[in-house]
This record gives C-alpha cells, structure tokens and sequence, in this order.
C-alpha cells in the first residue's frame, strides 16, 4: 500500500511539474526526503505521512471498510485511483 501511495504522490508531483525543492515546501519535508520518496526508499514515510502528503498535494483520500467478497479467502487492502476531470 505505501508503494502505491508512493506512486501517486510521484505522478502528481510529476503532473504538476514540481521540482524537488518545490514538492519538498509543500509537503514541509527536505528536499532530500523527496529524493527517497521519488526513489521508493519509504522506511521513513509511515501510511499516515503518506496520506497527509496526498492531501497536501490537492487530493481527496477516502477509506472504505466493507465485507470481503465471498470468493477471497481474506480482505486486502488496495490503492485505487479515481479519474479525475479537470483536477491537477
């Protein structure tokens, strides 16, 4: 999941076209954490800071708590994407 998270935060830093140092501002870490964020180096990021992020990058984090299906043995937990229209 944090690999995931990772990933979304990269695209939009990439998205937007932010330098390190920008993405670094607004997320009121070092330029050098977003070196090891971009590079999926996350054992400093917990689940929480990297949601935080999403967030401070302009972006809605939802979590969904529901039955499993009936054909997995046990419940997983996924990263989805939403389309977005319009947003950045």
């Amino acid at each position: 999941m944090a690999n995931e998270m990772a990933r979304h935060i990269s695209e939009i830093i990439a998205q937007r076209g932010l330098t390190q140092i920008e993405a670094a501002k607004i997320l009121g870490i070092g330029q050098p954490k977003v070196s090891e964020l971009l590079r999926g180096r996350l054992s400093g990021f917990s689940t929480e800071r990297l949601l935080r992020f999403l967030t401070q990058l302009g972006r809605d984090v939802e979590i969904a708590i529901r039955p499993k299906p009936r054909n997995h043995p046990k419940g997983e937990i996924r990263v989805l994407k939403k389309a977005s229209v319009g947003v950045s």
